[in-house]
């Protein structure tokens, strides 16, 4: 039963070689209570086991699957983290169903399993057949070592991804960046929109969502970085993120105005990072009235240039 997809830095790999310190989670974001966790693996080549879906969402408790990052940016993420091996789950319903110490069997037989890592709230395995308090005997049956990690804290609460959702929901995307330990970013590509920007001297690189299974930040008018996903040139920029209902668009969209930029970005893919919210999005009476609060917001996003 070969449920693994192993990841080094070289890119995939078949089989493990070597003895292994493992912890296991969804690891969503790979912020920084994530990496504080992962730089305690030791007694072994430190690996990260992690999930394609989120449980919640595969088990019926959640109503949609967002995350905050994609797919090969959560695998790059987590080998960036100080971890030699990445061990992709498919998290499907007949996993859901394996108990504890049957993943922890798994994971002894198929990943060389040395050293088992326990998150400080961490808990894995079926609920409904839950064997998670037998580990310890398990552990000693097959000569594994259990250890218990310990909560990274900020202001005095536990660094999660639930809180880093809570501060996109609010529009409070420093606090997303200061729990993550970088910008939060959405990627996309590029593409033609309906002109307005440029018709009213703020010309926009118009960022299609449709593809991102990213969570997005509150809807409202943000200073940004843009540039292409993993380079270090980023050019500043205003985005609005979410309706236009000046011009009576509905369905939300990503516009963003970069500063003293001259070029073509059209059908590239591109990173956007959000810095700081502006302000709300509002309707405007015409677009005389629009532009004189553009000029407003660029005036406040040179100030991060």
């Amino acid at each position: 039963m070969n449920l693994f997809n192993l990841y080094t830095t070289d890119g995939p790999v078949k089989r493990i070689k070597e003895e292994t310190a493992i912890t296991l989670g969804v690891f969503d974001g790979v912020h920084r209570g994530h990496r504080a966790l992962l730089r305690q693996l030791e007694g072994g080549a430190p690996m990260a086991v992690t999930l394609t879906s989120h449980p919640s969402f595969v088990l019926g408790r959640r109503g949609s699957e967002d995350w905050l990052d994609e797919e090969q940016e959560h695998i790059r993420l987590l080998l960036q983290s100080g971890v030699k091996y990445v061990a992709v789950m498919p998290f499907t319903e007949e996993v859901a169903r394996m108990t504890a110490c049957q993943l922890a069997r798994l994971m002894h037989g198929e990943l060389r399993m040395r050293t088992l890592l326990l998150g400080y709230d961490g808990r894995f395995g079926s609920k409904q057949d839950d064997d998670f308090d037998q580990l310890p005997q398990l552990a000693d049956e097959l000569g594994i070592m259990l250890k218990h990690g310990q909560p990274y804290l900020l202001e005095g609460e536990p660094v999660s991804s639930s809180r880093i959702r809570r501060a996109l929901g609010e529009g409070n995307v420093e606090e997303a960046a200061t729990l993550l330990g970088r910008p939060y970013g959405i990627t996309g590509t590029v593409q033609h929109g309906r002109g307005v920007g440029h018709t009213l001297g703020y010309p926009t690189a118009n960022i299609d969502l449709s593809q991102t299974r990213k969570n997005l930040p509150k809807e409202g008018v943000y200073v940004v970085r843009i540039g292409t996903p993993g380079a270090r040139l980023r050019h500043t920029g205003m985005a609005n993120l979410g309706a236009a209902p000046t011009f009576g668009v509905e369905r939300p969209l990503l516009e963003v105005h970069l500063l003293d930029y001259q070029g073509d970005l059209y059908s590239q893919q591109v990173e956007v990072e959000f810095l700081h919210r502006l302000r709300d999005i509002q309707r405007f009476e015409n677009p005389e009235a629009l532009r004189a609060q553009l000029a407003d917001d660029l005036e406040q996003t040179r100030q991060w240039s």
